[in-house]
């Protein structure tokens, strides 16, 4: 399902893409759309199908609703959002969402506007119940964009594209069908060597990235702005309290080593370690404040003085104070091969320093909710997020398995000292100028160097395997700007097929 746009992140410009332009007035966003685009039903695209798809959206807590009032259609190619709240980050909140129907749901958009209109909220019995309804509804696939779900063609293991004569860009996309492939790595491995896939964008092994390469298929790097990270819990960990033993950690475990052993050029350490991608970091700190940050590349003799700064010293190799041993268990997803390969590099280098580890891992559908209801004492979670402004990913590295689970998840106060992480994130998304966000992005990105509520290890860049040589030609050489995209997002593979570079060979 298409969105309204797409957006380039090496120029920090949108594309178009269901939206034909957007703009701002006073505190009105306003977006037209394209005319003459027809849902996969043959019933026409419009203003409805935005509107209705916020509606819904709403009961789903959809983000945009913590800055708007009301989002309304004026004419059936023109939508109006009313911020009461005015954010930058608001902008990419509409314009990446996947429309739905109002034919589908426009019913039931109706009953929660009704519902919103007479007092009722998101935590309300009434939302709650029409809520469920809408997730229960099994509608036909639909699409508006140039492709649309052949049902005949859905197995278990793939299903097949095809045309959608009215959809978006079905003038430009170049394939009449395309196959999607369903399985986990072990699975799409032999598919990719054999040349049955065009483009995959499984975390492939250290091992299988060489084959491909061997083989002559071209592996392209695109960041992931994110990466695994190793997490404290505040209460059963609580000897990390003391910053001194996290920065201890972060020195003790050779970064540049645990991203190479795992992804060779797939995964780089980080230089900046505050929470966000090295990516973003030159775009929202200064030269000057760069330079306070510290790496915390490895470095044995820097994290034993810590230890003993902390006033702890060694008792049969394992650090000790007041004649208790750091002696923890390290959970991580035994399902993720790279987490796994990085939990297995991280619990070696800390019982080699004198931190006893015990690993256990967990497939990640049990990992997850533990984590996030506090049964554990050190984790692997993941850290920021493929969203080029930093306030999305410092609330999934420092509120998503924190703050929001019900369960507590690492139970990290937000408040240290005279930082107060929870205003700061608020802060950085308020108003419309991105350099007065810089402040508060900055304030967050100095203390969370310093305090390491996590430690991230390294940061994850993709290594997708792409066939140019059998079915497809007019992927962009390697140092195109496309390949500045997150991969998980805005991802360079769809650009190519919206846009008709992608052809046949």
């Amino acid at each position: 399902m298409p969105s309204l746009a797409a957006y380039r992140w090496a120029d920090a410009k949108w594309d178009y893409w269901l939206a034909e332009s957007s703009s701002l007035n006073g505190n009105v966003f306003e977006i037209k759309l394209r005319p003459n685009i027809k849902w996969s039903d043959g019933t026409a695209f419009t203003a409805k199908d935005v509107v209705t798809t916020f509606t819904i959206g709403r009961m789903d807590s959809f983000k945009i609703w913590n800055y708007i009032d009301k989002v309304e259609a004026a004419g059936d190619t023109t939508v109006r959002f009313n911020y009461v709240k005015p954010s930058s980050v608001g902008e990419r909140t509409i314009l990446r969402i996947n429309i739905r129907p109002d034919s589908v749901y426009g019913a039931i958009a109706k009953r929660a506007a009704d519902l919103y209109a007479s007092g009722k909220t998101t935590g309300s019995d009434e939302i709650k119940a029409l809520r469920a309804e809408k997730d229960n509804l099994r509608p036909e696939p639909y699409s508006v964009g140039p492709y649309k779900i052949d049902k005949a063609s859905i197995t278990e293991a793939q299903m097949t594209l095809v045309r959608n004569p009215g959809g978006l860009f079905a003038d430009k996309a170049n394939f009449d069908k395309v196959v999607l492939y369903q399985g986990e790595t072990a699975q799409v491995t032999p598919l990719v060597l054999a040349g049955d896939i065009d483009y995959a964008t499984h975390g492939f092994p250290l091992a299988t990235d060489k084959a491909f390469v061997d083989a002559g298929i071209r592996v392209v790097r695109p960041p992931a702005n994110s990466g695994p990270a190793i997490v404290f819990h505040w209460e059963k960990a609580a000897a990390f309290q003391d910053k001194r033993l996290r920065q201890a950690v972060a020195y003790a475990i050779n970064k540049d080593e645990s991203a190479k052993v795992t992804y060779g050029d797939s995964a780089k350490p980080q230089k900046f370690m505050t929470g966000i991608s090295d990516n973003l970091v030159p775009l929202w700190v200064s030269s000057a404040d760069q330079a306070k940050l510290k790496s915390y590349a490895f470095d044995l003799a820097a994290a034993t003085k810590l230890m003993q700064d902390a006033g702890y010293a060694k008792v049969d190799g394992i650090w000790a104070k007041d004649g208790k041993k750091l002696e923890f268990e390290l959970y991580f997803p035994s399902d993720f091969a790279d987490w796994s390969s990085a939990a297995d590099h991280a619990q070696k280098s800390l019982n080699t320093f004198g931190i006893k580890i015990v690993p256990r891992g967990a497939i990640r559908s049990q990992q997850l909710p533990d984590v996030n209801n506090g049964n554990f004492q050190i984790a692997f979670m993941g850290w920021g997020i493929g969203n080029p402004h930093p306030q999305q990913s410092y609330e999934q590295t420092l509120q998503a398995f924190n703050t929001i689970p019900p369960g507590g998840g690492m139970k990290y106060p937000l408040k240290q000292g005279d930082v107060d992480f929870e205003a700061l994130i608020v802060q950085m998304g308020e108003g419309f100028d991105t350099n007065k966000q810089k402040d508060p992005v900055t304030k967050v990105a100095l203390a969370f160097n310093d305090l390491l509520p996590v430690i991230p290890i390294w940061e994850r860049y993709g290594n997708n395997p792409v066939n140019d040589k059998k079915r497809v030609k007019g992927w962009k050489p390697d140092g195109d700007p496309i390949y500045k995209n997150a991969f998980g997002v805005d991802n360079f593979a769809v650009y190519g097929i919206m846009d008709g570079s992608l052809s046949k060979i």
